[in-house]
């Protein structure tokens, strides 16, 4: 049996008593599991005793107006069970601190710093270096084709200018200066292009890492 469980089951057992003192009643317990946490469920509802037992403690207490067997104040309801040597004993919520516990998580983030630090910025140069030798891969590749383009300009005008000297080798100079200047700008506009696709697409999954912390908090 977990929380929601018992609760419910106490809930369908007190219907019979006043609405008050069942809202009241209720919420004494949903108090008592609040203040042991999610962790002491099982503890606290072994403690407690079945719903059965607890709605009869409560009904008994106001039906007999048994002040020392039980009865609701401003801090919830308060009641008492029979201890070893007669004595009555009040049953009170496990204590639990979230200080302590807020605590004992800064500690440890404090912990962790000096050996997560070093490891953070280590895979943040590695992915600073993977972005800019792949920027820097597309960009080698339009500027070798550019000068590819140059290349073959250069060659053809060098073989105008042999066409009065040796006309063979001008015409085989000016006609490898168009090949290799053709070539160079194909090749030009084929990165050119690859690079209008493959830049937005890095710059957006860049944008897209950098917004998903954020983004997921929003969402939880």
């Amino acid at each position: 049996m977990n929380r929601k469980e018992f609760m419910y089951r106490l809930e369908q057992l007190l219907m019979a008593i006043p609405g008050d003192e069942r809202r009241a009643a209720l919420q004494y317990y949903e108090d008592y599991f609040e203040d042991a946490g999610e962790e002491n469920e099982a503890q606290v509802i072994s403690e407690l005793g079945s719903p059965e037992q607890v709605a009869a403690t409560i009904k008994a207490d106001l039906r007999d107006g048994n002040r020392e067997g039980g009865e609701f104040t401003e801090n919830g309801y308060s009641y008492a069970q029979s201890g070893s040597k007669g004595e009555l004993i009040t049953k009170a919520p496990p204590k639990t601190s979230k200080t302590l516990k807020i605590i004992l998580i800064i500690l440890i983030v404090l912990a962790a710093i000096p050996f997560a630090w070093p490891v953070l910025v280590g895979c943040a140069g590695i992915v600073i270096g993977l972005v800019c030798a792949a920027f820097g891969v597309f960009a080698g590749l339009v500027i070798g084709s550019v000068v590819l383009m140059a290349v073959g300009l250069a060659i053809f005008i060098a073989g105008l200018t042999k066409l009065l000297a040796a006309l063979p080798v001008a015409l085989l100079a000016s006609g490898s200066g168009l090949v290799v200047f053709a070539l160079g700008l194909i090749a030009t506009v084929a990165a050119v292009k690859l690079c209008m696709v493959v830049y937005p697409a890095m710059i957006r999954g860049i944008v897209a890492i950098c917004r998903w912390p954020f983004y997921r908090k929003k969402v939880s």
